[in-house]
C-alpha cells in the first residue's frame, strides 16, 4: 500500500511539471483577441434561378455557381497580431467548386465528380512601420490585390452579392495572387504597389508566361465630416513585366502563342505577344449609410508582335496586330440602416460573358479585294463585339453581421459586328450554331433550327452572416 501511494505522489509531481500553458485569447475587463488572435468566417448560404423562358429557347442547365443552391464567397480566417513588433499574419481559407480551379470534373468533359473543396485565399506575413503620419505596410505571400481596395475599403461592401466591378471586368486574372507588396499611407493619400505571378490563385504558375506582373494603385481619400467621405483611384497593371524566358513564346509553351495542331511546324513569337497593359480609374462617394456611389472606367492593351515557322526559315513573319479594350461601370447604393437598393451596370468590349476582352484594332481594309482568283476577301474590320450587363439587388440588414439579399442580373451581349447576339435551337430543342442555321435555307435538313435573341437572366437569394 505505501508503494501504491509513493507511486501516485510521484505520478502527480511529474505530470503537474508537464501541463502546458494555458491558451489564452482574452483577459478579464479586456475586450476578445486582447492579445492579437481573431478567428473568425463569412458564411454566404445562396439560391440562384436561371429564369428560362420561350423568348430564349433555353431549357438546358449547367454546372455551375449561378443555378441551384451554392455557396459562393463562403471563407474562414484567422489572423495573429503582435503590436509590440507590427507584425502580423493571416490566413484565409475559401470554399471552392473544384471546376473553378481543376479541368477534370464533369463541368467540363472530365470524369470527376463536382464537389466543393477548400482553397486557400490569403496566407501571408506583414510587417508595418509607422513614423509620425506616415505608414509603411510589407507584405509577403498570397494576398489581395489592389484592385479590390472597393471590397475592403468599405466601398463595394456587398461582394457577397456579385463579383465587384473590376474583378468581373477581368483587371487581373484572379482577385488573389502570390508575391510582395508594399502600401504607402500618409494623410488622405495611399500608394499600393504589388509583384505577383499573375496567373491568380486559382491557376498553374507560368501558365500565361514566367514573367510577373506589376500592379500599382494611387488614392485620395478625403472625409470631409465624420458622415461624408470622397475617394478617387487610379490603377495601372503590367502583364509579364520582367523576368520572363526566352522562350515562353515557343509554339504550345504558354498561352502566348498556342499549337496550331500541325507536326510539320514549329512556331516562335515576340516576347511581347505575352505582354499587356491595363489601367483603371475609379471614384467613390459615401454619406453615411444613405448614399453610396461608385463610378470609374478601364482600358486593356494586348500588345502586338510577329511569329514565324523555324521549320520553315524562307518564309516571311507574320504580323499579329495590336488589340485593345474599354469598359465602363457604374453603381449606385440608397438606404437606411434597415434596407438598402442597389443599382449596377457595366458595358465592356468583348462577350457574351462578361469581362473586358481586347478586340478592337486599327486594321481596317475599306474595300473589298480577291484574295486568289476565285475568292473574295470580305474587308477587315475592327472587332465591335460588347456586352451589357445591369443588376438591382435589395438589402435587408437584420444585425451589422447579418444581412439578407434578393438580386437580378441580366446580360445582353452583341457579335463582331455589332448585331445581338443570337441562340440557335433545333425542333429536338438541342442548341446548334449560327452556321447550321444559316445552311438549312440553302440545304434544308431536318431538324429544323429557329433563331431566339440570347439574353442571359438570373434571379438569386442570399444570406451573408460575417462573425
Amino acid at each position: 500500500m505505501v508503494y501504491k501511494k509513493n507511486l501516485l505522489l510521484l505520478l502527480f509531481f511529474t505530470t503537474s511539471l508537464l501541463v502546458a500553458e494555458e491558451v489564452v485569447t482574452t483577459k478579464k475587463d479586456e475586450p476578445d483577441a486582447h492579445y492579437g488572435l481573431k478567428i473568425g468566417a463569412i458564411v454566404t448560404p445562396t439560391f440562384g434561378y436561371r429564369v428560362r423562358d420561350k423568348a430564349s429557347g433555353l431549357s438546358d442547365t449547367t454546372q455551375s455557381d449561378k443555378t441551384g443552391f451554392s455557396l459562393p464567397w463562403t471563407m474562414f480566417h484567422i489572423t495573429k497580431e503582435w503590436e509590440n513588433t507590427g507584425i502580423k499574419v493571416e490566413f484565409w481559407g475559401e470554399a471552392l467548386k473544384s471546376n473553378a480551379i481543376s479541368a477534370d470534373t464533369t463541368a467540363d468533359g472530365g470524369t470527376k465528380s463536382n464537389p466543393y473543396t477548400f482553397a486557400i485565399r490569403r496566407a501571408n506575413i506583414q510587417k508595418v512601420l509607422e513614423f509620425g503620419t506616415v505608414s509603411h505596410r510589407f507584405t509577403f505571400g498570397m494576398q489581395e490585390l489592389p484592385h479590390m481596395h472597393s471590397v475592403w475599403g468599405g466601398y463595394y461592401d456587398w461582394r457577397y452579392m456579385e463579383k465587384s466591378p473590376l474583378e468581373s471586368m477581368g483587371f487581373s486574372a484572379d482577385p488573389v495572387d502570390l508575391g510582395f507588396s508594399y502600401l504607402l499611407k500618409w494623410k488622405s493619400l495611399s500608394a499600393h504597389l504589388a509583384v505577383v505571378n499573375g496567373e491568380g490563385y486559382k491557376s498553374l504558375q507560368n501558365a500565361n508566361g514566367s514573367g510577373y506582373d506589376m500592379i500599382a494603385r494611387v488614392s485620395w481619400e478625403q472625409p470631409w465630416t465624420d458622415t461624408l467621405k470622397t475617394g478617387i483611384h487610379f490603377l495601372a497593371r503590367s502583364g509579364n513585366a520582367f523576368g520572363y524566358a526566352g522562350n515562353d513564346c515557343f509554339e504550345g509553351k504558354s498561352k502566348c502563342l498556342p499549337s496550331d495542331n500541325n507536326v510539320n511546324t514549329q512556331l516562335r513569337g515576340d516576347i511581347r505577344l505575352s505582354q499587356s497593359q491595363t489601367y483603371a480609374i475609379e471614384s467613390n462617394l459615401l454619406w453615411r449609410e444613405y448614399v453610396n456611389l461608385g463610378l470609374g472606367g478601364i482600358f486593356k492593351k494586348k500588345y502586338g508582335g510577329s511569329y514565324s515557322d523555324v521549320m520553315n526559315p524562307t518564309q516571311f513573319p507574320k504580323q499579329i496586330s495590336e488589340t485593345t479594350g474599354r469598359g465602363a461601370y457604374a453603381w449606385l447604393g440608397l438606404g437606411t440602416k434597415l434596407i438598402r437598393w442597389v443599382i449596377r451596370g457595366e458595358i465592356g468590349n468583348g462577350g457574351p460573358s462578361p469581362g473586358v476582352q481586347t478586340t478592337e484594332s486599327n486594321v481596317q481594309e475599306p474595300w473589298a479585294r480577291l484574295a486568289d482568283i476565285n475568292t473574295l476577301k470580305i474587308p477587315v474590320y475592327s472587332d465591335k463585339s460588347y456586352y451589357v450587363s445591369r443588376q438591382i439587388y435589395w438589402e435587408y440588414f437584420l444585425s451589422d453581421s447579418t444581412r439578407f439579399g434578393l438580386g437580378y442580373m441580366e446580360t445582353r451581349s452583341y457579335d463582331s459586328k455589332g448585331a445581338p447576339n443570337k441562340t440557335y435551337i433545333d425542333n429536338l430543342s438541342t442548341e446548334r450554331t449560327a452556321t447550321e442555321y444559316q445552311s438549312q435555307f440553302s440545304t434544308p435538313t431536318a431538324p429544323l433550327i429557329s433563331e431566339y435573341g440570347r439574353l442571359e437572366r438570373n434571379i438569386f437569394l442570399k444570406a451573408n452572416v460575417i462573425f
